[in-house]
């Protein structure tokens, strides 16, 4: 399984999901024109544990796993 990660500037957080979640979608998120003015996908990690380094070090106010797949 891959994971990934997810910063989003305009909420000034960073959620770390799994490939198969349907927000991530292997990093290619759930809004297919995006044009990447608000966040940035980070990926694919090996494990959890390398995604939510990442993640804490993008040093956001909000850094979590996806409350849909609960990472």
């Amino acid at each position: 399984m891959s994971f990934y990660v997810y910063q989003n500037w305009t909420h000034d957080r960073v959620r770390v999901h799994r490939g198969d979640c349907g927000h991530c979608k292997d990093g290619k998120g759930s809004q297919p024109n995006a044009t990447g003015s608000n966040g940035r996908w980070y990926g694919p990690y090996e494990s959890q544990e390398s995604a939510l380094r990442i993640a804490k070090s993008l040093d956001q106010r909000d850094t979590r796993p996806c409350g849909h797949c609960a990472v």
